[in-house]
C-alpha cells in the first residue's frame, strides 16, 4: 500500500502582511470604547497612564532555557558548593583550624606525570593516558572548570 506525498502549496502573502490597515483603523470597537472613557492615542493604559504606548514586540525563543531564564547560567551549578565552602571556612575559623601562614606561603612544587612516565625504565603509562592525567600543564581557567571554582565571586542575596 503506497501513499503519495502531498503536493506542496505555495504560500501566498497577503496584501497587508503586517496588518497595518487594522492598526491604523480608528473605527474599531475597543478603540471607540477607550476613547469614550478618556483615552487618546499616545497615552498609556492605567491610572497614571503609565502603560506601554508602543506595540508589543515578539521575540523568538530558540533555546532550551525556561521562560524568563537568563543566559548567565554557567556558574549556577556550583553556587551550592561556594556556600558550603564558606560554611566550612567559617567553622574552621571558629574552632581555630584555619590555615597556618607557613603552609600558605610555601608554594607546592608541581611535577609532571608525563615527564615521570617518560623517565621511568618501565613505560607503564601510554602517552595519551599520561597526558590526560597530567594537570600541571593546564591553565588556571581549565583547573577552575575541572574543580568547580568560580571565575569571579558573585554574591546574590
Amino acid at each position: 500500500f503506497f501513499l503519495p506525498a502531498l503536493a506542496r502549496r505555495r504560500q501566498k502573502w497577503s496584501v497587508d502582511p503586517r496588518n497595518s490597515a487594522w492598526s491604523k483603523d480608528e473605527s474599531k470597537f475597543g478603540q471607540k470604547m477607550l476613547e469614550k472613557m478618556g483615552w487618546s492615542k499616545g497615552k498609556g493604559l492605567g491610572a497614571q497612564e503609565q502603560g506601554n504606548t508602543e506595540h508589543i514586540k515578539v521575540q523568538v525563543k530558540n533555546n532550551t532555557l525556561g521562560l524568563g531564564a537568563t543566559i548567565n547560567y554557567e556558574d549556577n551549578w556550583i553556587a551550592h558548593q561556594d556556600d558550603f565552602n564558606q560554611l566550612l571556612a567559617e567553622l574552621n575559623d571558629c574552632h581555630g583550624q584555619g590555615e597556618t601562614e607557613s603552609s600558605a606561603n610555601n608554594p607546592k612544587k608541581t611535577f609532571s606525570l608525563e615527564e615521570k612516565s617518560k623517565s621511568s625504565k618501565k613505560r607503564v603509562h601510554y602517552m595519551k593516558f599520561a597526558k590526560g592525567k597530567d594537570l600541571s600543564s593546564r591553565s588556571e581557567d581549565d583547573l577552575s572548570c575541572i574543580f568547580g571554582k568560580r571565575h569571579k565571586s558573585v554574591k546574590t542575596q
